[in-house]
């Protein structure tokens, strides 16, 4: 379900410049799912609750809660809700030559996720500018890219103050999306970051409210999800294929946090 403000074709005098396609907000589905092979337009969004998952070619990123994203023309955009906890975000789609300038100036052009950035009174603010001045054109000219500018002057700012700590707690994330179909012990883990298994816990914990093996879990419990719906692989050999310890542990782990059994979900 989503709540959207759309423009046609045409409507902004100057579409080369800068241009709102729409903008609005999604709210929390475990369907959820966008997918653009060329791309044209800024994808700018705020994780207001929940999270998701973003593809790139290069990486893949699960922003939450208080992340922002920009996603540029170009690179074919995939991103959906995480199934077992799924986002509410606000977001505007944009392009023009303004927009390019814009993020270039800043840097911003291969930077995707930018955790906790305070910018959500800006989205508010542009998603209200958008409905009261739907019909003035005019007036969403001169103010709605001032306030794209304001937004993407923060993610810069937020780029060039993060705590010492953030850093590391992205390249542990980084680390556990990558093995979420592998055998994974917080003390290997801890290995590949070269920090002991206690500051692991500690800096991942500080950054994102839960300790690494919480997450990991709840990143399998998505993929499970995923291989339930999407292929034929019976629950037994959904659990060997994510190197959970049984078919049993899997599925009351799956039912705690899914609120149902395997079988039940793939067939909902």
């Amino acid at each position: 379900m989503e709540h959207i403000v759309a423009f046609l074709p045409g409507q902004f005098s100057r579409e080369d410049i800068f241009c709102v396609e729409m903008t609005g907000i999604t709210y929390p589905d475990s369907r959820y799912r966008i997918e653009r092979e060329h791309p044209t337009i800024y994808c700018l969004e705020y994780v207001i609750s929940g999270q998701g998952v973003i593809q790139t070619p290069e990486k893949t990123f699960s922003p939450r809660e208080g992340d922002v994203y920009l996603l540029c023309p170009g690179k074919k955009q995939l991103y959906y809700s995480a199934p077992s906890q799924p986002w509410k975000k606000i977001w505007m789609n944009l392009r023009g030559s303004l927009c390019k300038g814009l993020v270039e100036s800043y840097g911003l052009g291969e930077q995707v996720l930018f955790p906790q950035c305070p910018a959500y009174p800006l989205f508010q603010e542009f998603l209200s500018l958008c409905e009261k001045e739907k019909g003035r054109i005019p007036v969403l000219e001169k103010e709605a890219p001032l306030l794209f500018h304001k937004i993407l002057q923060m993610l810069s700012q937020t780029m060039g103050s993060r705590p010492p700590e953030l850093p590391a707690a992205n390249l542990i994330r980084e680390h556990l999306d990558r093995q979420v179909y592998d055998r994974l012990s917080i003390p290997e883990l801890a290995r590949q970051v070269n920090l002991s298994p206690s500051q692991l816990t500690r800096v991942f914990k500080k950054a994102f409210g839960q300790t690494p093996y919480d997450y990991l879990l709840g990143r399998k419990i998505e993929a499970a999800c995923l291989l339930l719906k999407n292929t034929g692989m019976s629950v037994k050999e959904t659990a060997y294929r994510l190197h959970f310890t049984d078919e049993h542990y899997f599925s009351n782990l799956f039912r705690q946090r899914m609120g149902t059994s395997p079988g039940k979900y793939r067939n909902s």
